[in-house]
């Protein structure tokens, strides 16, 4: 403690009716100190944050922001909401940890819980931590039922940074250089992105799945053990597939005997204003992976497939033995978030917010000529920044991260901070589901600002 001889003082902040401890260091000084002893990666932070409360965020500094990356998609039912505090608070002082040889009732009943949220025939889960981790059980259980090795991925996807799930992701360009080898077996297939469609499409008429059967059939042996999809693509720049095109991938893992595997880390769980971003094409995968907001802000995630595929894998010799699989602590947070979820109906007003949004969206495109596309389904949404050309108008990442700098300036957090991290032209709204119109309304306001300054600044560089 040596070198840190700040004072603290304490004050009682009323609206959380709780005690909260104030550094007096300014934000550059603790920036200053975080470069010196945490790896900037994937880049150095712009904010120092202390507290949060629903869709609001304080820095060290006390200026607030409205968080509209949800903490990156963990936070459906807000900062600090009391019911997930309190199953926090609760939980701790009782159990924590047991390790993977017992089990707890906490664990039973949100096993149950996700399989009465999941169609039929989804009703057995196995329990992670993380979406990265949970992405390869689901890829292990795929192998091993199959007894096959190759998978199926789409061009834009992310599904972590783990060997096998970081060997599928190809979010943004050249994301693996210098990482040597990847997965074997690994097919990448066309994206549905009508916007950018490489076909001319216009409305998807199936040319982008045609090719990638094409594509599976000269790259691979034609008969995958899985087809893993985003139904929203997140990282890769918000893209929602189509309804049609989904029924295609369903009916060639059938034929083919493949299983589709739905990677809903960032969709799951309300976000699009129903649990899961599959339903809207009534298409039922055979596995389902959930994480990020399954926990409340607590690291938890589940793979959920059918009795059928998980006693098959079991049978043939599946082993999840990890040492967080299920902790009591883990699945008491996660009911009481999905309590929260239930009973405020936040799958229901992001269904409806989201459409205000993306009202506020639309008006935007029409109005600026940096906002090419707006896009999305309920509170995940995106905003593909463009040159002046509004008919797919060229990828322009320098704009899209100065517009998001702007929006932070202005009190207002979105995906796509720094060119390269992500798809650089698209920036991602996606607010806790208890976001309230004014916020939105708010939102909007603050990018409409931040479009016009950009605008103007883009302009006046080019004329001199």
């Amino acid at each position: 403690m040596n070198h840190i001889d700040q004072k603290i003082r304490l004050f009682h902040w009323t609206n959380q009716s709780a005690i909260f401890s104030v550094w007096d260091m300014s934000s550059s000084q603790w920036l200053k100190r975080d470069r010196e002893v945490v790896a900037q990666s994937p880049y150095a932070p712009p904010l120092v944050l202390e507290r949060g409360r629903g869709c609001e965020l304080w820095d060290v500094d006390g200026r607030r922001f409205l968080d509209f990356e949800a903490g990156q998609f963990c936070m459906n039912t807000g900062h600090s909401h009391p019911s997930v505090t309190e199953a926090i608070s609760r939980q701790a002082t009782v159990l924590m940890q047991i390790g993977n040889r017992f089990t707890t009732p906490a664990r039973i009943q949100l096993a149950e819980r996700l399989a009465a949220l999941a169609p039929d025939p989804l009703g057995v889960t196995f329990f992670c931590s993380t979406g990265s981790e949970a992405n390869e059980t689901a890829l292990r259980i795929a192998k091993l039922v199959t007894g096959r090795f190759e998978v199926v991925a789409l061009a834009r996807g992310y599904h972590g940074r783990t060997a096998s799930a970081y060997g599928l992701s190809s979010a943004t360009r050249r994301m693996r250089r210098g990482a040597g080898p990847q997965m074997p077996g690994i097919v990448h297939i066309d994206t549905p992105y009508a916007y950018r469609c490489p076909f001319a499409c216009g409305t998807c008429d199936q040319r982008c799945w045609r090719h990638s059967v094409e594509m599976i059939d000269r790259a691979s042996s034609g008969e995958p053990a899985a087809v893993i999809v985003e139904f929203i693509q997140g990282a890769g720049g918000i893209i929602p597939v189509p309804a049609d095109w989904a029924r295609e991938v369903r009916r060639f893992c059938d034929e083919r005997g493949a299983l589709l595997i739905a990677d809903e880390a960032l969709t799951g769980l309300g976000r699009t204003g129903r649990w899961f971003a599959f339903e809207h094409t009534e298409v039922v995968p055979d596995i389902v992976v959930t994480s990020k907001a399954l926990g409340g802000g607590v690291p938890a995630a589940a793979v959920i497939t059918s009795r059928e595929i998980a006693a098959a894998a079991l049978a043939k010799g599946f082993v999840q033995s990890a040492s967080h699989q299920g902790d009591p602590f883990q699945c008491a947070v996660a009911l009481a978030n999905l309590d929260v979820m239930e009973t405020e109906d936040l799958p229901g007003n992001a269904e409806r917010m989201g459409r205000r949004l993306m009202d506020g969206l639309r008006e935007l495109t029409a109005r600026h000529r940096l906002a090419g596309d707006a896009r999305g389904i309920g509170l995940i949404a995106g905003l593909e920044i463009v040159d002046s050309d509004k008919d797919g108008g060229g990828e322009t990442p320098e704009l899209a991260a100065a517009v998001s700098v702007a929006c932070l300036e202005r009190g207002l957090i979105v995906g796509g901070l720094r060119p390269g991290i992500r798809e650089g032209n698209t920036l991602r709204l996606a607010p806790p589901l208890t976001v309230s119109a004014q916020e939105i309304d708010e939102a909007l306001t603050i990018l409409d600002s931040a479009l016009t300054d950009v605008a103007a600044a883009s302009m006046a560089g080019a004329r001199q």
